[in-house]
């Protein structure tokens, strides 16, 4: 049975930005954002205000391999992300730190949650899974901060789990997807 999005599946973890929830792929048109060396880097959601600084290496104009980015708004470090990147986007195994604390472990496609993941809200739940386009997606546990934990199917975001009518009210056990 569906119920809600998770709570935490809002503040999604698009590399570095502000989420809107939608997944873009590298064929979409992107803005791109360059260091002080010129090397660029996939901006899918830019504020005004942002730079970076990227310590790997540069081919051919933009951030590939091994690194950290280290994103700034208003020249106040903010988002930070530890792992590879392909042609400029967040590819493989990478770590994102985002300036509240939140964080996201796992794998990434085209900069967005993609394969098998940890994500960590500082409000203590967090969730162990698979990942597709940006959204638990797949087999994976929710732990709420209350302690409760929730194990199954995910589905674009969603909880996939037998609630009875009381749970979905919020009444009885709780819903996953309620504090």
């Amino acid at each position: 049975m569906k119920t809600v999005l998770l709570k935490f599946v809002l503040p999604l973890l698009l590399l570095g930005l502000q989420a809107t929830g939608t997944a873009r792929a590298a064929s979409d048109e992107v803005t791109w954002i360059a260091d002080k060396q010129g090397c660029k880097v996939a901006n899918t959601f830019p504020r005004a205000g942002e730079t970076i600084a990227w310590d790997g290496t540069c081919k051919s104009g933009f951030a590939d391999g091994e690194g950290v980015l280290q994103w700034f708004y208003k020249g106040v470090q903010d988002d930070r992300y530890a792992g590879t990147l392909e042609k400029g986007w967040a590819e493989g195994h990478g770590v994102l730190t985002r300036a509240n604390g939140a964080k996201y472990d796992g794998q990434w496609h085209e900069s967005v949650q993609q394969g098998n993941g940890r994500y960590e809200d500082p409000d203590g739940s967090w969730y162990e899974g698979e990942w597709k386009n940006g959204r638990p997606n797949g087999a994976g546990q929710y732990h709420r901060p209350d302690g409760r934990m929730f194990i199954g199917e995910f589905v674009n975001g969603e909880f996939e789990g037998n609630l009875n009518e009381k749970e979905k009210a919020g009444e009885g056990k709780p819903n996953p997807n309620r504090l």
